[in-house]
């Protein structure tokens, strides 16, 4: 017994010792927790888009042209100014046509003159009518009176045949009743060629007034047109001032004071800039996102104009052979930043959804797998677990999550090559 306890004695004291010793290298060993910074993940939008570059054109840029020919006399805007739409611009000096005004005004006179005088047929006309009116109007009446008169001579030369025949006058009494009886005829005859004639002569004056009222509507169309000439003769010499046909920016001057110009003749330029429009060729394979409306990003933050968004007014109805491609216009609106012809490079966003995004520092790759550190507790403390997961696109400076983390989660953003999977950590 005593031999018994001796040797349990031992092997507890040997068993305390090995325990011992092996503890004490074990906390030797223990790696001390590596400092990180956290970042805790947040639900955010995730955008699916595609980036171009371009030239920004402007939406309406327009040749300012003269519609006269003439020598410049004055440039009344410096270049670069910004102008509304019928601001004089330039002023030139209309010596031909203020001579095509004085020729138009000769020529309204001279039309005016030939509609006095037809108007003046007209009164003759007129008065010749009213004479030839009431000449009838007497021939008639005398056609009356003659007409009575041989009414009654035939009567008498009827009484005095039947006197005759019963021997109560003498034939010499029929004689006179029968030249009476011609001349009443003859008289009847005459006036009844009086009236023919002053009927034609009648006709005649009412195509006379005809006639006058023809010349009448011919001359008075002549001064018309000698007006309208005139008018526009007046036009051309108020068109000695260029005016600006759009609002916009003008351009630099190819004529300058005292040079001839010709109409039609490039002045300047005026450039609108409140909209400019991005012409941009989308890959075929893309054309079943494409519609109009989509928004579009500039993102080219060396232009200064990072973060105007227009959109897609224009999709071509055609595909470019050579490119295989889709001609595409994209609108923006500018308060400024743009400028004609600037290069920039913007994003078609074709659509947009909730996800999460982690900084690209944070991620690192394992052959063709992607993964981060998150952030565990256990019962000694906060370690990093290498947690595999499946990224998108780049979107900023992180990826899109499209698998393998949460919201909410920690991820290890600093001293990541630090790291393994269940080394210790603290914030």
């Amino acid at each position: 017994m005593g031999k018994i306890k001796l040797y349990a004695s031992l092997f507890s004291a040997a068993v305390i010792f090995t325990t011992s010793c092996a503890q004490e290298p074990n906390q030797a060993t223990a790696p001390q927790p590596i400092p990180v910074k956290l970042e805790t993940l947040e639900q955010t939008t995730l955008v699916n888009s595609s980036q171009f570059v371009g030239s920004l054109e402007a939406t309406r840029r327009v040749d300012v042209a003269p519609r006269i020919s003439g020598r410049v006399l004055q440039i009344l805007v410096p270049s670069g100014t910004i102008v509304k739409k019928g601001t004089p611009l330039i002023l030139l000096e209309p010596e031909q046509q203020q001579e095509e005004v004085k020729a138009r005004e000769a020529r309204v006179q001279s039309a005016k003159a030939d509609l006095a005088a037809t108007q003046s047929q007209l009164i003759s006309a007129e008065a010749q009518k009213a004479q030839a009116e009431a000449n009838l109007l007497r021939a008639k009446a005398e056609l009356e009176n003659v007409n009575a008169n041989l009414d009654l001579a035939k009567t008498n030369f009827e009484r005095t045949q039947f006197l005759v025949g019963e021997g109560v006058v003498s034939q010499q009494e029929l004689d006179n009743r029968t030249n009476e009886l011609k001349t009443s005829q003859a008289a009847v005859d005459a006036q009844l060629k009086t009236i023919n004639a002053q009927e034609q002569a009648l006709q005649a004056a009412i195509q006379g007034i005809e006639q006058a009222k023809a010349n009448i509507a011919r001359a008075q169309a002549q001064v018309a047109a000698a007006e309208g000439e005139l008018g526009v003769a007046r036009v051309s010499l108020g068109d000695n001032q260029v005016l600006a046909p759009v609002d916009g920016v003008v351009g630099d001057y190819i004529p300058q004071a005292g040079n001839f110009v010709n109409v039609g003749q490039t002045l300047t330029t005026l450039t609108d800039n409140r909209e400019f429009d991005l012409r941009i060729s989308v890959p075929v394979e893309q054309r079943s996102l494409l519609k109009l409306g989509l928004p579009v990003e500039i993102i080219d933050s060396e232009t200064g104009a990072e973060g105007v968004t227009g959109k897609i007014t224009f999709i071509s109805p055609n595909v470019d052979q050579a490119t295989q491609s889709i001609l595409t216009k994209v609108t923006f609106p500018n308060d400024g930043i743009l400028r004609d012809g600037q290069f920039v490079t913007v994003r078609i966003i074709w659509n947009e959804q909730p996800g999460i995004l982690v900084p690209t520092i944070a991620v690192s790759t394992l052959g063709n797998q992607k993964f981060v550190f998150v952030a565990q507790e256990t019962d000694s403390g906060l370690v990093a677990k290498q947690t595999p997961i499946q990224v998108g696109p780049i979107q900023g400076q992180a990826y899109q999550v499209i698998s393998g983390l949460e919201p909410g989660e920690q991820i290890a953003v600093s001293r990541i090559l630090d790291l393994s999977d269940g080394r210790p950590i603290q914030p």
